[in-house]
């Protein structure tokens, strides 16, 4: 190696390190910030609940389950404006949202999400509505790492950390889990795009549960009331729970969906929504009070660990919790699905080791909330850490990964490669295939694009453009003008045109008075994801490529022919 390269390969090691340096200091900062802000959502959560109980008990009337339905359906009248008018990101369990701006828009989240969402969750789990604090707070650590990113003038790569370490820091902090944080940025959202430095994101998860440890206090997230007892002999079993248990996600799943769906189907404005589900949820919830249906839950699940509820009653409340989430989340609702997913399992798994007849259901029920989460978000290593973590229990570390392990495969063939984060943004038309490889996130479009490329002048006759298709038979081609692109033509217009005038009178027709105007661009640093995804959302087969700081100049064109050579060279290496 010469001295000049040996300069330059020193030099460009140099600038890595101190890039490296400053995402680590950054995401100290987002710690930092997404601890203070676990601690205010917890603060707003409190004011919240204390408002509407004192709201429900104006309320004229017998009370019951009617006076809880009246206090949740204000509380939605109130969240369903601010989700459907003012900002539309807070809406339903936000880590979706976090999902699409890592995809979309390379990690760029508006700042307001933070703070719209503190609020809409806030009102939502205090008047009643079923839902978690882990979406909530996931999506605004996500989006104060975002805006910490755009500050310091990211590229997109170091911006998307940024938003994984946000949301680590928030989820750490709200859980005091700092392992259970940094696993569920990385489990959940670095695997959708690609692999990256996990150092930052492990370190704003530690700083963000620290700050929330000094702020919010030590205590774990739900009380275990004894150790829980368990043999080697009895893997087999925990397997066997696991499947049982991953069914019931895939379940849990759809009954979500079938919600969703049934509320964007509804008549008149959307804005109503949330007040006819939570409504709803809140008339359930009024049916049992002190079992944990309303709210985050956590209450009903510490009862049932004690053994307090029977198996009829552990399976009603199962399906209670479910079906209130699903309203209450499905309608528009702004709240997280991690602690009525730990719901779910926890009733579930005590009501299938009390039918088994063999082991301690207090293990099968801490096992069944690793497992109903594990399959339904595809994140088994998270929770075979995060339940003993945020339950104080480290001793039942392996049987929870066996029934979390075989919960996220059976859930892994139901739900075909999709998680109930993923189908959020499939029934969008962003498809996100967890089992895919990374390649269309770590290919840019500048390396796949054709360049040089065929262009056409925007005043060139259409005789000329005859004889250029008869030369270069493509299916379309960029029409400049004065160097700028300015639409496409096809021989398909060409042969409109010439139907339309007659061919004498077309000939003399202009290039400009046929074209159309481009649909779509790419830039060159877009992943061929991205790229490919608006080639889907706009049905056209390829894209013209400009420059980022000037849309109009036109650097080459991207095919899906491009994308398959790409993508069989990646394939060729990766090989080697």
């Amino acid at each position: 190696m010469s001295p000049s390269r040996l300069f330059t390969a020193l030099l460009g090691g140099e600038r890595r390190t101190v890039q490296l340096v400053k995402l680590d200091v950054l995401a100290l900062v987002a710690g930092v910030t997404g601890g203070v802000a676990a601690y205010l959502l917890r603060l707003s959560i409190e004011a919240a609940s204390t408002a509407f109980l004192a709201v429900g008990q104006e309320i004229p009337g017998p009370g019951g389950p009617w006076r809880h339905a009246l206090t949740a359906l204000l509380g939605g009248l109130i969240v369903g404006p601010i989700v459907y008018l003012a900002v539309k990101e807070a809406r339903g369990h936000g880590v979706p949202e976090v999902m699409a701006a890592l995809l979309e828009r390379a990690g760029k989240i508006n700042w307001r999400v933070a703070p719209v969402k503190v609020l809409a969750a806030s009102v939502t789990i205090g008047s009643g509505g079923s839902a978690g604090r882990e979406g909530p707070i996931a999506q605004t650590g996500a989006a104060i790492g975002s805006f910490i990113g755009q500050l310091a003038r990211l590229g997109p790569h170091e911006q998307r950390v940024m938003v994984a370490a946000g949301l680590a820091a928030g989820v750490a902090a709200t859980f005091n889990a700092p392992l259970g944080g940094a696993l569920f940025a990385i489990e959940v959202l670095i695997r959708i795009i690609g692999s990256v430095d996990a150092v930052p994101v492990i370190l704003a998860s530690v700083v963000g549960s620290a700050v929330g440890r000094w702020l919010i206090g030590e205590e774990v997230t739900f009380t275990v009331p004894r150790q829980p007892e368990w043999a080697p002999e009895e893997i087999p079993l925990f397997i066997l729970h696991g499947l049982v248990i991953g069914v019931a996600a895939f379940l849990w799943v759809r009954l979500f969906y079938l919600y969703e769906e049934a509320f964007d189907q509804l008549p008149g404005p959307g804005w109503i929504r949330p007040a006819l589900g939570m409504g709803l949820a809140g008339l359930i919830a009024g049916l049992a009070p002190s079992l944990g249906i309303a709210g985050v839950g956590y209450d009903g699940v510490e009862k049932a660990l004690q053994g307090a509820l029977p198996l009829p009653l552990l399976i009603y409340l199962a399906v209670a919790k479910a079906v209130a989430t699903g309203l209450t989340v499905g309608s528009g609702g702004s709240g997280g699905i991690f602690a009525p997913s730990l719901y779910i399992g926890a009733m579930l798994g005590y009501a299938l080791g009390l039918a088994y007849g063999a082991g301690d259901p207090l293990a099968f029920a801490l096992a069944g909330m690793a497992g109903l989460f594990a399959g339904a978000a595809y994140a088994p290593l998270t929770m075979s850490i995060m339940i003993p973590e945020i339950s104080g229990n480290f001793t039942l570390i392996p049987p929870i990964m066996a029934s979390a392990g075989s919960a996220y495969i059976v859930s892994r063939i139901l739900l075909r490669g999709n998680s109930i984060y993923t189908l959020k943004l499939e029934r969008r038309g962003l498809r996100v295939k967890l089992l895919t490889s990374f390649i269309l996130d770590s290919v840019r479009v500048k390396e796949a694009m054709t360049t040089p490329v065929i262009t056409v002048r925007a005043d060139a006759t259409l005789r000329e453009l005859e004889r250029l298709f008869a030369e270069k038979p493509y299916n379309q081609y960029p029409v400049l003008e004065d160097g700028l692109l300015v639409g496409y033509v096809t021989p398909r217009h060409l042969d409109v045109a010439i139907e339309r005038y007659g061919y004498e009178a077309a000939m003399k027709l202009r290039t400009r008075d046929i074209m159309d105007p481009v649909k779509a661009v790419a830039y060159p640093e877009d992943t061929l994801r991205e790229a490919l995804d608006k080639m889907h959302r706009h049905d056209i087969d390829w894209l013209p490529v400009v420059r980022r700081d000037s849309p109009r100049k036109l650097v080459g064109i991207l095919t899906k022919g491009d994308v398959l050579r790409a993508i069989e060279r990646a394939l060729e290496e990766e090989e080697a």
